[in-house]
């Protein structure tokens, strides 16, 4: 098993990790890293360079690390959204991609509005919502989020979700479908209509059976969809190497 990283020096590996990542951002070399993560997405209007240059902006992408995400899986290349939010300039953009895609896809079906979590991804629903404000009116509806856990909650506030009212659901990242799935839930569990799903990210590489159950059954929005490969900690060449192991909580911003 991996070395935990509270006990071998946080600090050094993490500093250690910001000064190896403003290097690789400064250099030409960032180019052909983010471009092999990428995959070509269908339903959006972005095109792969505007995911790279969202990338490489907000420089929200760790390669060649050791990350336990919030599922408990482990990978070796990570995607921080926080990064990307701190730039509302980016979160714009990528609203107004989400907001033509609603457009387009609710124009026949209207829906009322998105319920998402109180984490970074309340920005691009919010930003979403005031983008369509003159063509469609839609209510955000919000559920706790835990900054320690990172675990979202079904509590919404009382009359936000209506019997027989539509609501997309959104997020920022996905990794094996179930945060979505379980706000997928509120709206339904609350007798709304669960009309579609949306989220910045896909980072499930095909590995995890419920992702393909979900955009099977529903419209799925994506803006990126990344190739970063995860596994099962007994499963994880890097703790057979023994590299370090940093938490999700502790990837940094720089």
């Amino acid at each position: 098993m991996s070395v935990n990283v509270a006990h071998k020096g946080a600090e050094r590996v993490v500093m250690d990790l910001i000064a190896r990542h403003r290097s690789l951002y400064d250099s030409p070399g960032i180019d052909s890293k983010l471009k092999s993560i990428i995959k070509d997405v269908p339903h959006s209007k972005l095109s792969d360079w505007d995911v790279h240059r969202i990338l490489r902006v907000s420089r929200s992408v760790f390669f060649d690390t050791h990350v336990e995400v919030f599922s408990g899986h482990h990978t070796a290349t990570y995607l921080r959204f926080e990064s990307i939010a701190r730039f509302p300039q980016l979160i714009t953009l990528i609203a107004r991609d989400m907001a033509d895609w609603i457009r387009q896809m609710y124009e026949k079906d209207p829906i009322v509005g998105i319920v998402a979590t109180a984490s970074d991804a309340h920005l691009l629903a919010e930003r979403v919502a005031d983008l369509l404000r003159e063509k469609m009116r839609l209510r955000v509806a919000l559920t706790p989020f835990n900054q320690e856990t990172g675990k979202i909650g079904t509590e919404v506030a009382t009359g936000a979700i209506r019997t027989g009212e539509r609501f997309v659901v959104l997020n920022d990242v996905t990794t094996r479908g179930n945060c979505v799935s379980k706000l997928g839930r509120v709206v339904t569990d609350h007798g709304g209509i669960l009309a579609g799903m949306m989220v910045f990210a896909r980072r499930d590489s095909g590995q995890f059976p419920l992702m393909d159950e979900l955009t099977a059954q529903f419209p799925f929005y994506y803006t990126a969809d990344l190739n970063m490969p995860q596994w099962d900690p007994e499963r994880c060449p890097l703790c057979q190497m023994k590299q370090p192991l940093l938490s999700w909580r502790e990837m940094p911003e720089f």
